[in-house]
């Protein structure tokens, strides 16, 4: 009997597990699906450098075995290393590695870098169980479905079962949360280590037991927990009620007194680089965060700001957030004062400050945010949780009328989340981009040019990858347009690919592949940053959401170029005339034309005469348009200086450079399209 009753505890505890753990293994099943993004190599490398100095206390990797030729091997692929080379991360950096961190490190604090190499470490190095890339990538899995696991666990201790189950699904569902979960080593981490930081401290202070709060001790080590006492301040006040109750707390307030102390000590210990110098480098942190919190102000047009306060954060949730969430969330926040008086706990209070709390910091005046909503995502789990009480309310309302009423609400309310689930599937891997039908879909968001639409930090380059692994022809040459090849693992593309950015031919159209992400604000009107391959280039690959491309593949040969670009011409040297003067240069052209390039031959002294200049347009000698294309050392070759236009229509070009360098115009020459 006694093992009858643990059998089917032991069931029931497997099957009440069920969600959070499928959301771990879903994450596992699709952990190879996803590329690094922008952010994740830097994170890796200074990962790396930090647990070698932890685990061997070298600051160098010159004493593995085999590391240089390992290096050799992955600065070209299509040399084939002489010995068998050890399973070694492509972010275990020569150059940036312990010694450069101690001496040059800022930003972020590192303990999300070093836990994600200790997972490479242990899953890649170690037990060579997945690969380079997917084992760091564990650790994001791994820390988001613990959020999830103790969403569960709360909402299913307040509020029932059923009230768990929608409040996991409205996390997981959530479109940024699950795709960022595989490639973000910063906000779903921060998030998770926030949603338990919060777990940890009211289970404590509820249960009486210091065992939770030391738990949350050591949780709460993320720079956002500054924001923590906004939210468990006024709430431990509401919970206590009375003084009594919270006389009835002191065993906890000791613990509670050294909880700064403790704090600060895991921060500096797990951060070798403010060992040498702690006053000058903490201030030099928390400078940096400063800036980017307050420093970028107006990232967004100034329609989405009333009285300064910037109103971004709110409409992008209300524009990125499924429909289905945000209905319960809705009817969960406007049930808190129904419930609120009852609640011995008061979790609906911390809740709501949770949920606004991480929201309101971002609109307040002189507070900034970019990229979308990523940077405060510690609001989602909060989200989920009322939705989960917005659902549980509604049943609960149905079911004091009729029994069977409440049962045929649950079993509905779980089928107006299938929607959501399809088009997450229809989507995959690229549910970071997901905008809701409020706004028209991501197509929606383009048409309204709404701030950061398609904008998810590279992730979606694999895509492009692996078509190329598969289409394109032996030995052939990858860059990326605007960003650093550092964005894409050289281990993700065929070995006798040739991938560096230094691939890119131009107007010379030597036959490269060109990759690039595509989202609101991507073509910066500058030649190199996209103008270039989106007017002259038809693409050969793209990736599309809602029918809008979120990622494409150029080949920069004449085959695939624009007619109209293949025949260039040259202006006649007769109509073109030039004069120098003290801080400018003037060309006129006889005729109105759309420009490709202008060259201008000199002699100099050694110097390159337009350096850090500014290079203006007319068409008629009064009004001037300023190219935003800056001069680069790449225009200047063997006495030539070669500024490249994509058909911009002129007949007077200006290029103003206040320099002391003395040179001599030989002449000037200039192609044009019709």
């Amino acid at each position: 009997m006694n093992i009858s009753v643990t059998f089917f505890k032991a069931v029931k505890n497997f099957l009440l597990f069920l969600f959070p753990l499928s959301f771990f293994i879903l994450g596992l099943v699709t952990i190879s699906d996803y590329n690094v993004n922008w952010d994740e190599p830097e994170h890796f490398i200074r990962g790396q450098a930090y647990l070698r100095y932890f685990l061997h206390r070298e600051t160098n990797y010159t004493s593995l075995p085999f590391y240089k030729e390992f290096r050799q091997y992955i600065q070209d692929r299509r040399v084939k290393p002489t010995v068998a080379l050890p399973r070694y991360s492509i972010y275990q950096d020569a150059n940036q590695n312990g010694s450069y961190y101690l001496a040059h490190d800022s930003g972020h604090p590192p303990l999300n870098d070093i836990l994600a190499a200790l997972f490479n470490y242990i899953f890649y190095q170690k037990l060579g169980i997945v690969g380079d890339i997917e084992a760091y990538h564990i650790f994001n899995i791994t820390v988001s479905s613990i959020a999830v696991l103790v969403i569960f666990l709360w909402v299913k201790r307040e509020y029932g079962l059923f009230a768990s189950v929608i409040a996991v699904l409205s996390l997981v569902l959530q479109p940024l949360f699950f795709a960022e979960s595989h490639v973000n080593i910063k906000d779903p981490a921060e998030t998770a280590f926030f949603t338990v930081s919060l777990y940890t401290f009211y289970r404590g202070i509820k249960d009486k037991r210091r065992v939770w709060i030391l738990v949350f001790f050591f949780l709460a080590t993320k720079l956002n927990v500054i924001f923590l006492p906004i939210i468990v301040i006024p709430w431990f006040f509401a919970y206590c009620g009375n003084f009594a109750t919270f006389v009835s707390q002191k065993k906890l307030l000791l613990p509670l007194l050294l909880y700064p102390l403790v704090v600060f000590s895991v921060f500096f210990i797990t951060w070798p680089y403010l060992w040498l110098d702690p006053i000058h480098r903490i201030l030099q942190m928390f400078f940096y965060y400063k800036g980017i919190g307050t420093a970028i102000t107006n990232t967004q047009p100034s329609s989405f700001y009333i009285m300064g306060i910037n109103t971004y954060p709110w409409q992008t949730i209300l524009f990125t957030t499924p429909i289905v969430i945000l209905f319960f969330s809705i009817i969960g926040l406007l049930s808190v004062p129904f419930v609120l008086l009852k609640e011995r706990s008061k979790v609906s209070f911390l809740i709501v400050l949770w949920f606004f709390t991480p929201i309101v910091r971002a609109t307040l005046p002189g507070s900034s945010i970019y990229g979308g909503i990523r940077q405060i995502m510690e609001y989602m789990p909060a989200m989920a949780m009322l939705a989960g009480m917005g659902a549980h309310r509604i049943v609960m309302l149905l079911q004091s009328q009729k029994a069977y009423m409440g049962r045929i609400a649950q079993v509905g309310i779980l089928f107006l989340f299938l929607p959501i689930i399809a088009k997450m599937i229809s989507i995959h891997p690229h549910e970071n981009v997901y905008f809701n039908p409020l706004i028209g879909g991501l197509s929606g968001a383009k048409e309204k040019n709404y701030p950061y639409w398609g904008f998810n930090l590279g992730s979606s380059y694999l895509s492009a990858v692996r078509w190329l692994n598969t289409h394109a022809e032996r030995n052939a040459r990858v860059g990326l347009v605007i960003a650093t090849a550092t964005n894409i693992p050289k281990i993700y593309f065929r070995e006798d690919i040739e991938f560096h950015n230094g691939a890119w031919s131009g107007s010379e159209r030597k036959g490269e592949y060109l990759i690039e992400a595509v989202y609101n604000g991507w073509i910066r009107d500058w030649y190199y940053a996209g103008e270039y391959v989106d007017t002259v280039l038809l693409p050969v690959y793209e990736v599309k959401v809602d029918d809008v491309p979120i990622v494409k593949v150029w080949k920069n040969d004449d085959k695939h170029a624009i007619e109209k670009y293949l025949h260039e011409k040259e202006i006649d040297a007769t109509e073109i005339t030039w004069k120098k003067e003290k801080e400018s240069f003037f060309i006129t052209f006889n005729n109105i034309y759309e420009i490709m390039r202008v060259i201008i031959l000199y002699r100099s002294d050694g110097c390159r005469p337009f350096e850090k200049g500014r290079v203006l347009r007319s068409v008629d000698g009064s009004a001037w348009t300023a190219e935003r294309e800056p001069i680069r050392q790449s225009m200047y070759s063997e006495m030539k200086f070669s500024y490249p236009f994509v058909a911009r229509k002129a007949k007077y070009i200006s290029i103003i450079a206040p320099t002391p360098c003395t040179f001599t115009i030989d002449g000037v020459q200039a192609a044009y399209v019709q």
